[in-house]
């Protein structure tokens, strides 16, 4: 597995020194609050002062950043795990380098207005969900806890809202993102159910001519996210100011100030992470997705542990 070169490539930098690189990093993201520490750092220019010229391409969905990423077309790309377990299982060529946030509010959204109160209303109805990404997961946990009988609707994310305010689909499990957007579109209509069904870990992946030749653009990477993380602890609110700011008023302040503790941000590689890929891996061969042999020594494979552990290697707890 390629990734057994990668885990061990790390170059050694004095902390704090900037270097000028000739290559920019091409980060495919979305400024909301799973990314802030991506925010903060650009907002505080910890990335400059690392040295690092970034390029951000907008993406509304990890697996498709995750494609680009191992199509080519960019060198660093966010996406919650589930897209990691998969192309795991497909040994594709990629290596996810830190964790950047936890979303613990996950919901299913529907209507009062069809007798809405949780998933257990839904049988016989039609849910629409992102399948391939980890809402799809999320769907199934929610079915299979409740016994629902429901037609899941493959929605790609940014139809999803218009498709249940339309009345197409009854229920909606979505990104975070759009959870103000269904709030505006419902109204007095609006439901939602909150589960702790499954707690999302929202990752960094990376290239592997990232990790292998430019090793060291990384480690200033993973600094700049530490000093992010720092900022957010100490400086929430300048933090959700950044955000409001990044996201061009999509993101109201009272909106980020109301859901601000839904996430939690911690850079580094823990056993959490590897313990949700590890069941993800499972669920997805069980459900025929992908024929693979899935094992937890093989999904800590692609754990690139190289960057952080030049960095700060006590934030890897991996076992």
């Amino acid at each position: 597995m390629f990734l057994k070169s990668i885990t061990g490539a790390v170059s050694a930098l004095v902390l704090g020194t900037a270097v000028a690189y000739a290559d920019k990093i091409t980060l495919g993201t979305a400024p909301n609050l799973q990314t802030l520490p991506i925010v903060v750092a650009m907002s505080e220019g910890y990335f400059a002062d690392e040295g690092i010229e970034l390029e951000t391409v907008r993406f509304t969905s990890g697996r498709r950043a995750l494609e680009a990423l191992i199509g080519g077309q960019l060198d660093v790309a966010f996406m919650a795990e589930y897209p990691v377990s998969i192309a795991s299982l497909r040994e594709q060529p990629f290596g996810t380098f830190t964790t950047l946030s936890r979303y613990t509010a996950n919901r299913m959204i529907s209507k009062g207005s069809i007798g809405f109160e949780d998933p257990s209303s839904l049988s016989g109805k039609k849910i629409g969900t992102t399948k391939g990404s980890n809402t799809e997961f999320f769907t199934e946990a929610l079915i299979e806890k409740f016994g629902v009988d429901a037609e899941v609707i493959n929605v790609a994310p940014p139809d999803i809202v218009p498709a249940l305010a339309r009345g197409d689909i009854d229920a909606g499990i979505m990104f975070p993102d759009f959870y103000p957007a269904a709030e505006k579109a419902l109204g007095d209509d609006y439901r939602e159910y909150r589960s702790d069904a499954y707690i999302a870990w929202f990752v960094l992946s990376a290239t592997p001519e990232m990790l292998n030749d430019r090793s060291d653009e990384l480690e200033g990477f993973v600094r700049a996210l530490i000093k992010a993380e720092d900022f957010i602890k100490t400086n929430p609110d300048a933090a959700m100011e950044a955000l409001a700011e990044a996201t061009e008023g999509v993101l109201s302040m009272e909106t980020i100030k109301t859901k601000f503790a839904e996430a939690e941000y911690e850079v580094g590689l823990a056993n959490g992470l590897l313990d949700i890929l590890e069941v993800q891996a499972n669920w997805v061969v069980g459900k025929g997705m992908v024929d693979a042999e899935p094992s937890r020594e093989m999904l800590k494979g692609y754990l690139a542990t190289g960057p952080l552990a030049a960095v700060d290697a006590s934030r890897i707890t991996l076992d």
